[in-house]
């Protein structure tokens, strides 16, 4: 899942901000949001979350604070306060592809299906090249073995990440259950190569080559999941 604060200012600008206007009574929301975001990336996520609260009651628009302050519940697994975070940013910037992503994960994260489908296909609407959300509907589709959606999803993330074996592997299923066990093979075995020490893939090839009636191929995978698998336990 992509998490992002938007980026603060570096350590040494930030402290010397603080220490210069910390006492004056800074009326600034994007002081309390840089300071949200430094206290975020030290693991103070309570901390944070105050900063940004206080640079919202100052400015109850900031968009980069609503963002952060969704990331923060998000992080503390606080999803629905995350999620109302996230439509908050939505309802300033409708646009946003980001927040429309992870507005999905959060909905999927809640049993929520459908609506994640709607975000993430918002997403790539705005944003066609985005990997993360084409591997999300990907996923989904796959889920609801609606295979041939999964295919194309799959594909668009290989066309950005071709080097994705987990991908790869994904869409090697998703020929699978089409009965499409060429294609299956090939990507299971790109997959495969890219990452050798991949159990499941070795397995998923197995399943492959046998419905291909190719045995000792078969059984040359199951070996290799099974010591894979060893190593593992």
């Amino acid at each position: 899942m992509r998490l992002s604060s938007y980026p603060g200012y570096i350590l040494l600008l930030l402290l010397l901000i603080i220490f210069v206007v910390g006492g004056c009574g800074v009326q600034d929301p994007d002081y309390y949001n840089r300071m949200g975001v430094f206290l975020d990336s030290q693991g103070k996520i309570d901390e944070a979350v105050t900063k940004y609260k206080k640079a919202l009651r100052i400015d109850p628009s900031n968009r980069e604070a609503h963002y952060n302050l969704a990331v923060a519940y998000h992080k503390k697994g606080l999803f629905n306060e995350a999620i109302q975070e996230y439509k908050t940013v939505l309802e300033l910037y409708p646009n946003d592809p980001e927040t429309l992503y992870n507005l999905g994960a959060l909905y999927a994260r809640s049993n929520l299906p459908d609506a994640a489908v709607v975000a993430w296909q918002k997403a790539v609407e705005l944003k066609p090249d985005f990997a993360e959300a084409h591997y999300a509907l990907g996923f989904a589709c796959a889920q609801k073995k609606q295979f041939d959606d999964a295919i194309k999803e799959y594909l668009k993330v290989i066309e950005k990440r071709p080097d994705d074996s987990v991908t790869r592997n994904n869409l090697g299923v998703a020929y699978s259950e089409k009965g499409m066990f060429d294609e299956a093979i090939k990507e299971l075995k790109k997959s495969a190569e890219i990452n050798p020490t991949a159990a499941m893939t070795h397995k998923n090839l197995e399943f492959a080559y046998r419905k291909k009636g190719m045995e000792e191929e078969a059984n040359n995978e199951l070996k290799l999941y099974e010591e894979l698998s060893k190593k593992t336990n």
